[in-house]
């Protein structure tokens, strides 16, 4: 049979920790918290490295965009993502649009076919022709627009900055017209073009000033 004094622990046999065993396990805490939060900037950092690709097809190169972005469905785009750290009522974004190959000269048919799309206060800044890795000729595009707000915006209208790569691809039936787009607020751009020229030099092209 147990004794009853053997089943309870006597509270004078322990002693609280002195002063010094209690900074020590303070320090311990703090180490740990500091280095969790180095983790996670390590982590997002390594995050902003990490791309998903959009395949069009077989032949045609494929589209990175960043992982970490949020993607949104859109009518009569095979691609449209976001940028979830935007705090501008315009998110900066990603878009890809595939459309009939225009004719004639890419790097005079596509800014035209920007203008007719009567974009608010449009404003063609450059053009400028590249080589893609694959050694695809792609047109850039450089332009301003003003664009209503997001749903969610707090103001109504925002100037916007963007870039068009734009170049053609067969899609096994007939020849057709890429576009990927790279757009922010204007006072976002700075923030964003990190991230816009990861995405241009994963496609061998330079990178957005």
């Amino acid at each position: 049979m147990t004794e009853f004094d053997d089943v309870f622990v006597d509270i004078g046999d322990f002693q609280p920790p002195d002063k010094w065993q209690a900074r020590a396990g303070n320090l311990l805490v703090w180490l740990i918290v500091l280095i969790l939060l180095v983790a996670g900037w390590f982590l997002k950092d390594w995050m902003m490295t990490q791309f998903r690709y959009l395949a069009l097809a077989e032949s045609a190169p494929a589209i990175p965009y960043p992982v970490q972005w949020q993607i949104q469905p859109a009518p009569n785009l095979a691609l449209q993502v976001f940028d979830p750290e935007s705090h501008s009522a315009f998110a900066a974004r990603e878009e890809v649009g595939v459309y009939p190959l225009p004719e004639g000269d890419l790097a005079v048919a596509w800014p035209e076919m920007r203008r007719q799309q009567n974009k608010e206060d449009y404003h063609e800044v450059d053009r400028l022709q590249a080589v893609m890795r694959d050694g695809r000729q792609a047109l850039l595009l450089n332009y301003t627009y003003v664009a209503e707000a997001d749903a969610n915006g707090s103001t109504p209208l925002v100037v916007v900055k963007a870039q068009d790569i734009a170049f053609a691809i067969n899609d096994g039936r007939e020849d057709r017209l890429v576009v990927v787009t790279l757009a922010s607020d204007v006072q976002e751009w700075d923030a964003v073009k990190g991230m816009f020229g990861r995405i241009l030099q994963k496609m061998g092209l330079p990178v957005v000033h």
